[in-house]
């Protein structure tokens, strides 16, 4: 096969992040108004919440910040501005949040089934700016190098999880094929290192960017046909 180094995001990659963040939020909200009942006309869905996350992952400054940062500050502008500042119950907020999360998120319908049926030969990456561990799903063991966006390792697009990848599978850029959702992170960093760019467009959106991914798949299913042409070549 051209390809020695399969590398793959998490988040809406490999597992429907969105669906666990927002039962995760509705979970929460109800903590929160059982906590604070007055809360209760303000916080009528999770709309409010997932609008002061957005602005402070928008805000200058907000790409050197974990995402996990990200929520708990979220959590904490929330009081601030619904009700009053509390770090303490920011803090509990956030950690039911994300152990809500973490026991809500679903794998995709193609993903395990993809894993299964992968010819033994590439080594595996997972490169995640989320901090969904692939265990708590059943599949962290198909993947030889498991890297987050962390202390250590600076968000996608930064080159520093596609280094960390290649180096420990003694990989080179032109072996590695990088497979996300993300333009911005995924795409973008995987073209700025000369890997070749899988978007993952499973809603059919449309590319408004001028980001150009190397090839455009709907599920994995796609990529399994994509493998299959490079291992004929």
């Amino acid at each position: 096969m051209r390809y020695r180094l399969l590398s793959f995001d998490g988040d809406m990659t490999l597992w429907d992040f969105d669906t666990g963040m927002r039962t995760a939020l509705e979970r929460v909200r109800g903590l929160l108004i059982d906590r604070r009942p007055h809360l209760a006309a303000t916080l009528v869905n999770i709309a409010p919440m997932m609008a002061i996350r957005d602005r402070i992952l928008a805000a200058e400054g907000a790409s050197g910040l974990s995402f996990a940062e990200i929520r708990r500050r979220a959590f904490q502008a929330l009081l601030a501005e619904h009700d009053r500042r509390d770090d303490r119950l920011a803090d509990q907020l956030y950690t039911a949040y994300l152990q809500y999360r973490l026991g809500s998120t679903p794998l995709y319908a193609d993903t395990a089934p993809f894993f299964a049926g992968l010819d033994p030969g590439p080594r595996l990456a997972l490169l995640s700016n989320g901090n969904t561990h692939p265990q708590r799903l059943g599949i962290a063991d198909y993947f030889d190098v498991i890297a987050f966006a962390d202390d250590t390792h600076r968000p996608k697009p930064a080159a520093d999880m596609f280094s960390y990848a290649l180096t420990h599978t003694g990989c080179g850029p032109t072996e590695m094929i990088h497979i996300g959702d993300g333009l911005d992170t995924d795409i973008a960093g995987a073209n700025a290192i000369g890997a070749t760019s899988v978007w993952l467009n499973r809603e059919g959106t449309e590319n408004d960017t001028a980001i150009v991914p190397d090839y455009t798949i709907t599920s994995l299913a796609e990529l399994n046909a994509l493998l299959y042409r490079h291992r004929r070549v």
